[in-house]
């Protein structure tokens, strides 16, 4: 999976981080904006990107609106 981290806010009250991404499964295309819960405030720009990697990650698993999974049976490599 290549992706890019287009926009990021962390609110450290509620402890979510608003995020968008952009990029491409298996040469699929896709733009994510979607917001997950952190423990504490990820400081750098380099733990922003993991916490958005696991975070799509997650979503990629979960099946589509019809029923299949995103991309198949192939791994998210």
């Amino acid at each position: 999976m290549n992706f890019k981290v287009v926009a990021a806010n962390y609110d450290a009250e509620q402890h979510f981080l608003s995020y968008t991404a952009t990029g491409a499964v298996q040469g699929n295309r896709f733009t994510v904006s979607s917001k997950v819960r952190c423990l504490k405030d990820p400081q750098t720009p380099e733990r922003t990107h993991m916490v958005v990697l696991l975070a799509l990650s997650e979503h990629f698993k979960r099946p589509n609106a019809s029923g299949y999974p995103w991309y198949g049976k192939a791994s998210l490599s």
